[in-house]
């Protein structure tokens, strides 16, 4: 054995060359002092050459400087190209990690461009080093990439989010604060689809990372979506916030100068719109104090208070018709807040708009020709259909839409036999032979189901009118 630590290094490096492995080579180098300060060179270039500098990778993964020195070190005979891929690799790693001593030696290689954009596994869009450093949170290591000479602080991802976006939708308060202070960083900078950061914080940061960005008198409370992503053009930060129910939310952006509560998408939607559809209360409430106009139309015509028949929400149907919102709006298309809610199965709301005393009861659709009665019977809605009927008396039972087809024709294809029962006493004509525009009877439909007793009804029940 003394004679093998006698041998000179060079003697040393030759009968290491005959190891094919690296973990033969690791053993040996382990052997004592003396060959690890031999062979350790050894091994880590022959990780570089033949394991892509795995060395690098795990010691940026796991934060050992020696290590990722002594890599670089031994990375002779690794290919420029591969290298610097390598190396962003390793910085990616490093600065999501936190590990601000890697990503100080890594920045300092040759040829290293600190606005790399990179796609790491778990990454879904392109994203610079600061962006990732920013997004995980480590005030050190956005610190060390602002001080790196040429970095762009407001570059963006694949996206066109810049690291600041990606702060505040990972709710990084600290971060925020940071490059909030950073003289050069736009906090206004818009993505490829004009979404600012003040508006991606909204939909997936906290109140307090909000609250950062509204701290600053120079933000852009009213700054909108440009394109059309998502049916989102013309979408604000308050929108974003009533969409998602987002009661603080809303109350910060509120409480902001300048803001502009009636601001109206492309769409024609207002933040009220969300509101009354999400059914928050309390959001609607904060809107209407502080001046929202309560009967807005989008391009289809609809208002809020149709938003909130068409999605069952009664308390926000109070609160817009308290404020002086019309019950008898009608869409584009024809549709009321009854309509809307009768189709829905609303009956609480239904009740309500019947109680009012104001609500045209047997109006019909502009292109489609049908009541209320007509949409609650096709979707089963029994009860409804019952509060219509003694609403309306024998008026409009035998109205029929568009298609040639009556409330009954609805009912009796729904197949609820209770409904049909209601409909037929309130029928002054029942003609079981007359077809509609699609060839068919009201026998028809009542054969699409397997039960006798519904045919039964319609032939005992049949009031023909000639």
């Amino acid at each position: 054995m003394r004679l093998l630590l006698d041998l000179p290094n060079e003697i040393l490096h030759h009968i290491a060359g005959y190891l094919a492995l690296e973990s033969d080579l690791n053993l040996l180098a382990r052997t004592n002092r003396h060959f690890h300060s031999a062979i350790n060179p050894l091994l880590y270039h022959f990780n570089a050459i033949h394991r892509q500098m795995s060395a690098l990778l795990w010691a940026a993964d796991h934060g050992i400087v020696e290590t990722a020195q002594h890599s670089l070190n031994a990375s002779f005979g690794v290919s420029n190209n591969i290298k610097l891929g390598i190396i962003y690799d390793a910085l990616s790693i490093a600065v999501h990690a936190g590990h601000t001593s890697i990503a100080k030696v890594l920045l300092l290689q040759e040829g290293i461009d600190p606005n790399f954009r990179y796609r790491s596994k778990e990454a879904r869009s392109w994203v610079t080093f600061l962006a990732r450093a920013a997004g995980a949170g480590h005030v050190d290591t956005v610190a060390l990439l602002l001080s790196t000479k040429g970095i762009n602080p407001n570059l963006g991802d694949g996206m066109g989010r810049p690291p600041i976006a990606h702060a505040g939708f990972n709710n990084q308060v600290p971060v925020i604060e940071q490059l909030l202070a950073t003289p050069g960083v736009d906090m206004n900078g818009k993505d490829h689809h004009g979404r600012t950061p003040l508006a991606w914080t909204v939909s997936f940061g906290s109140e307090a990372a909000v609250s950062q960005f509204l701290s600053r008198q120079d933000i852009d409370v009213n700054a909108a979506i440009a394109t059309d992503d998502l049916f989102k053009k013309g979408w604000t930060a308050l929108m974003f916030a009533a969409s998602r129910g987002f009661a603080k939310k809303v109350e910060l952006l509120l409480n902001t100068p300048y803001i502009n509560v009636n601001h109206q998408s492309s769409s024609g939607k207002t933040a009220l719109h969300w509101a009354a559809q999400v059914g928050s209360e309390t959001i609607v409430q904060l809107l209407l104090a502080k001046g929202a106009y309560p009967d807005p139309r989008d391009s289809h015509n609809r208002s809020p208070l149709i938003q909130s028949a068409l999605y069952g929400h009664l308390s926000i149907m109070e609160l817009l018709y308290e404020a002086g919102a019309n019950l008898n709006t009608v869409t584009s298309t024809g549709s009321t807040a009854l309509t809307s809610a009768s189709g829905e199965g609303h009956t609480d709301i239904v009740v309500f708009l019947l109680g009012t005393g104001k609500v045209d009861v047997a109006a019909k659709g502009k292109e489609d020709k049908r009541n209320a009665l007509s949409v609650a019977a096709e979707g089963g809605h029994r009860d409804i259909v019952d509060l219509l009927l003694k609403q309306n008396g024998q008026g409009f039972p035998n109205e029929r839409d568009y298609m040639g087809r009556s409330p009954l024709s609805y009912a009796i294809e729904h197949g609820d036999l209770e409904t049909i029962k209601l409909l037929i006493r309130n029928s002054s004509v029942i003609d079981t032979g007359e077809t509609d525009a699609n060839g068919k009877t009201l026998l028809s439909y009542a054969a699409q189901h397997d039960d006798p007793a519904i045919l039964n009804l319609l032939v005992s029940a049949t009031k023909v009118t000639r």
